[in-house]
This record gives structure tokens, C-alpha cells and sequence, in this order.
């Protein structure tokens, strides 16, 4: 997110709509301002956004092992196996 100018997209949003703007208190653009104020470098806005998305992974993941219809493919949506694995699933539940 940094190397792709995050950094530089927080700080057009903020002198477009102001640092309060909702969007800019999601995870990574928090960080992003930080950069911005200097009250962070950017290594260590990394190492928090990273971080930051770490624990949310690991919310979810918590939250979906309690939904009991929740069913588990191995792999990635990008592959075609995962993908026909996907559909077969979904025709069994029709």
C-alpha cells in the first residue's frame, strides 16, 4: 500500500475533504496520516498498518468459524480448481 502511494493519496484526500473524513480512520490510511503529522515514520506506520492488518485477518477468521454454514476451499479464487470446486458446491446446494 505504501510503495503503490498511499501516502500521497491520504494526503490529497485530506486537503480535498479534511483529516476527520471517515475514510481516512480506516486501517492503513491511520497510518498514512501519521506519516503525514510526523508523528510516525514510515517504517513504523508499515509495521502498524501490517500489523493492524494481521489482527483484523485474525477477527475474522473468529468470526467465520462460528458461522456453521460457512464451507472451506483450499486454495485461492484465482485458482481454477478452487474455482470449479466453488461452483460444484454451489450447484449441491440448489
Amino acid at each position: 500500500m505504501f510503495a503503490d502511494g498511499l501516502v500521497a493519496e491520504t494526503e490529497q484526500v485530506r486537503a480535498k475533504w479534511g483529516a476527520d473524513v471517515r475514510p481516512l480512520q480506516s486501517l492503513g490510511y491511520r497510518q498514512a496520516l501519521a506519516v503525514l503529522d510526523g508523528s510516525m515514520s514510515e517504517a513504523q506506520a508499515i509495521a502498524s498498518t501490517q500489523q493492524g492488518h494481521r489482527n483484523y485477518a485474525k477477527r475474522q477468521m473468529t468470526w467465520f468459524r462460528r458461522e456453521p454454514d460457512v464451507h472451506w476451499l483450499n486454495g485461492f479464487g484465482d485458482d481454477p480448481q478452487v474455482q470449479q470446486a466453488c461452483m460444484e458446491h454451489l450447484h449441491r446446494q440448489l
